[in-house]
């Protein structure tokens, strides 16, 4: 089986454009469907960097709650692993993450059209870690998982080495990307406390805000415990002796962005979402028809006949308000991504 062509992404390395060219290089060797790159945080909302062939309204859903279903985000949080997941990989997993990756496969995969997701997931200064995903209409074979496994490291290397690159540039004047979101403000001492870089954004964000400027404070005294100020986050963690522009010192990042929720059981927020609005039965079926299940399913499913069914979804649908399966599915959504919940 041949390689994925690199040349491109190594030449691009420390410069624009290197996720998109790494991004590229693995998408067409493995003729992927839809990919991106998603920057994950242990304390923040998820922040897509790029996103190909993903609609806009699966964007919006997936910020405003959906990710707390997400079994690759969840697995990265809790167990702080990099490297390449697969569906089949996170199958073998137990408790809270196989549960969310059965909610995941049953109920909100189906609906992007495709029959199987990969991760590979690169960590990164700051608590954060980049997702290059892909997602196509067939399985992902044994031998390409095997030679991605095998190949990991170099990435990993590669995507390390551009951030040490990137980084390197900001010192001298000369970059144009940090690497992380743009909204994101950030500042890096070295060990002796004195500013080694800030952000645009930082210089004019953190020293205008007594609330802002207190959390900092408060992050600087419980380094890798995030700080809220407003809805913004705060964070400082250290850096290590390998980290060329500020060795031993920290990074601190003001990060405007809501805090990542806890991941969430399905049954529960079906429970949540239903409760003294329909039957036992009528909430049974819903759940059903959010997992993508057909009428014919859910009859055989419950022991019941189609026509049943069919009138079950429409006295369900008038006591909701709503007339079709995709206004159900953005309920859910909707209330996923609820501030209650």
């Amino acid at each position: 089986m041949p390689f994925p062509d690199l040349a491109e992404p190594v030449r691009l390395c420390g410069r624009p454009g290197f996720q998109r060219a790494l991004l590229d290089a693995l998408g067409q060797f493995l003729q992927a469907g839809t990919s991106g790159v998603l920057q994950y945080s242990r304390y923040a909302v998820p922040h897509y960097f790029i996103h190909d062939n993903v609609p806009d309204q699966e964007i919006s859903a997936y910020l405003a709650g959906a990710y707390r279903f997400d079994p690759f985000f969840r697995h990265w949080r809790e167990t702080g692993q990099s490297g390449l997941l697969s569906l089949a990989s996170l199958a073998k997993a137990s408790g809270r993450i196989k549960e969310s990756l059965e909610s995941y496969v049953a109920s909100f995969q189906p609906r992007t059209g495709m029959a199987d997701e990969i991760a590979l997931i690169c960590p990164k200064i700051g608590g954060h870690a980049d997702n290059y995903f892909f997602l196509r209409h067939e399985r992902f074979s044994h031998s390409e998982l095997a030679l991605l496994r095998t190949l990991f490291p170099t990435l990993h290397a590669l995507h390390k080495r551009n951030q040490e690159l990137v980084l390197a540039e900001l010192e001298d004047g000369a970059g144009q990307e940090t690497g992380f979101p743009e909204a994101d403000a950030f500042l890096i001492e070295d060990s002796s406390g004195k500013t080694a870089f800030a952000d645009a954004n930082w210089l004019a964000m953190a020293g205008q805000d007594l609330a802002v400027s207190e959390a900092v404070s408060a992050a600087r005294r419980t380094p890798g415990i995030p700080i809220a100020a407003g809805q913004a986050q705060v964070l400082c963690e250290p850096l290590d002796e390998e980290f060329a522009l500020a060795p031993g010192g920290r990074i601190t990042f003001l990060i405007p962005r809501l805090a990542a929720e806890a991941s969430l059981d399905f049954e529960t927020v079906l429970q949540q979402l239903f409760r003294d609005r329909l039957t036992q039965r009528e909430a049974a079926i819903c759940g059903l028809i959010l997992r993508g299940q057909p009428t014919v399913s859910v009859a055989e499913t419950l022991g019941i006949s189609a026509g049943t069914v069919k009138n079950h979804r429409k006295r369900i649908y008038r006591k909701l308000d709503i007339t079709t399966e995709r206004e159900l599915f953005l309920m859910l959504l909707g209330h996923i991504g609820s501030p209650a919940n």
